[in-house]
């Protein structure tokens, strides 16, 4: 369970994922917080910034750089699940032809099954990280990697992917759990765009659109 963003232009909604993981009224469990660390990738053509930490995100005074394309995350892990700053998200994987890819999850999935699919140890990684390499090693078709995906979900396979170095953000959102937790949300202010988990409008001005259970977007 986890609470995330992804932008391009001059949108800042890093005081909002915040906020949203010291407080979640819409959790679907007693915790109501994202305490189990944090990060994010801020990219721009001359280069990007990747930080990752293992304490809240609301207890940590690092900000969050406005570039041209930003990808945040506060996690929430499974029971069971390995902690630190190592399993934060997002997690920086390579594509087969050298592309970068930030990878940020908010869901489950089978991650047994799916190590299986890429050749790890699964009890080494989350099953975001996992997921990560699936992706990494499909996407030729990003589309179709994320609908590839889908047979492994448990809970959720909403993912946001900023891809470098052509600072495109890829977003797919897929959710079996309740809708007021799980439901993406495309938020615009003039040319710049977002997409959030919904705990974070509580704490903007936009209202946003809902994507569709089902929707893949690319900007």
């Amino acid at each position: 369970m986890c609470r995330l963003y992804i932008s391009k232009g001059p949108i800042d909604l890093s005081h909002a994922l915040k906020l949203a993981a010291r407080h979640d009224p819409y959790m679907p469990s007693e915790k109501k917080q994202h305490g189990d660390g944090w990060g994010f990738a801020a990219a721009s053509r001359a280069g990007f910034m990747h930080y990752k930490s293992g304490i809240p995100a609301w207890e940590d005074p690092t900000a969050v750089p406005l570039r041209e394309a930003v990808l945040a995350h506060a996690r929430a892990a499974s029971p069971g699940e390995p902690l630190g700053p190592a399993h934060a998200h997002p997690y920086m994987v390579y594509t087969p032809d050298g592309r970068i890819l930030f990878v940020a999850h908010n869901g489950s999935v089978d991650k047994k099954a799916m190590a299986a699919e890429v050749g790890v140890d699964p009890s080494l990684y989350t099953d975001s990280y996992v997921l990560a390499l699936f992706l990494a090693r499909r996407w030729e078709a990003p589309q179709r990697a994320f609908e590839d995906s889908l047979r492994y979900v448990k809970t959720a396979l909403n993912v946001a992917v900023l891809e470098l170095p052509s600072l495109t953000a890829h977003v797919y959102a897929y959710y079996r759990g309740p809708r007021e937790y799980y439901a993406l949300y495309l938020v615009e202010e003039g040319e710049a765009k977002a997409v959030a988990s919904s705990t974070l409008l509580r704490h903007l001005e936009a209202r946003g659109r809902e994507l569709e259970n089902g929707t893949y977007l690319k900007f």
